[in-house]
């Protein structure tokens, strides 16, 4: 699938969004409207269908054409009249809801994307641009709740851009929770172990966590002596190194398998190269 779809999909510095019918492509540099969408660059990335060059490319592609300071945008330009075969995003106005607007759900899947290729400080600074609470600098234009998430807010190319509407109506809290600790933190669930593979901005001196994983408390702490984004270079479970051919594959705590222990320490060291 994989191979077919950079076969087929790349349009030379993105992905293209689909085709039509009659073969039309929807998403291309070959279009006058919606020629980039940002959904398509950041699943490409998350799904692993693109490689490193491609992930790259697409992922720059979508911060130029499409982020601005609230956030990215769901494609651009927008649709600038209502079209029959591209249908329901194209009746809103330029730069409102999916026509070009700021559909705040959506950017998490960048930010997640972004941690994927290991860049913490795009990831965070993704993250951070989208808090609700950094709109009280500009509260008479955004005119939402400063503790909530909007399910969009106008893009550029609408005249009151800016402005977030239909606060509460969203999913971007449960993805942006996702993001926040499943992929900046690192800390996420695998099939058999806790996997804790952290991509933080390289300023973070590390952080502690607690997570709740079947049947046992993790504590974990993570340092970042070396001030990186991304890598582990060792991985201590109760005092204990973990074995480096499991944790370099799986950059993961074992799995709680004494009935009787409850609580687990975790020490994770971040860093550009293994100890062996």
């Amino acid at each position: 699938m994989a191979q077919r779809i950079n076969e087929t999909a790349w349009d030379g510095n993105w992905y293209i969004r689909a085709w039509q019918s009659d073969g039309t492509m929807v998403g291309s540099s070959l279009n006058e409207e919606g020629q980039i969408f940002l959904n398509t660059q950041s699943w490409a990335v998350i799904s692993r269908s693109a490689d490193r060059p491609r992930a790259t490319a697409c992922m720059r592609s979508a911060l130029e054409r499409l982020n601005t300071p609230h956030g990215l945008m769901l494609l651009a330009p927008p649709y600038r009249k209502y079209s029959a075969a591209i249908g329901g995003c194209t009746t809103y106005p330029p730069g409102a809801k999916e026509n070009g607007g700021v559909f705040v759900q959506t950017n998490p899947w960048a930010i997640i994307a972004a941690a994927m290729m290991g860049d913490g400080e795009l990831a965070w600074r993704l993250y951070d641009q989208i808090m609700p609470a950094n709109h009280l600098h500009d509260v008479n234009v955004f005119q939402a709740e400063p503790y909530v998430f909007c399910q969009n807010i106008l893009g550029t190319p609408h005249p009151l851009y800016g402005l977030g509407r239909n606060s509460w109506l969203t999913g971007t809290s449960a993805w942006a929770f996702v993001a926040a600790t499943q992929y900046i933190l690192g800390i996420r669930p695998g099939y058999d172990r806790l996997i804790i593979d952290p991509c933080i901005p390289p300023h973070w001196p590390g952080f502690k966590a607690v997570r709740h994983f079947r049947g046992a408390a993790y504590e974990i702490e993570v340092l970042n002596p070396e001030r990186v984004s991304h890598g582990v270079k060792s991985i201590k479970v109760d005092g204990q190194i973990v074995d480096h051919i499991a944790a370099a594959a799986c950059t993961a705590a074992a799995c709680n398998t004494d009935a009787h222990v409850r609580v687990r320490q975790v020490t994770i060291t971040m860093g550009s190269e293994v100890e062996q």
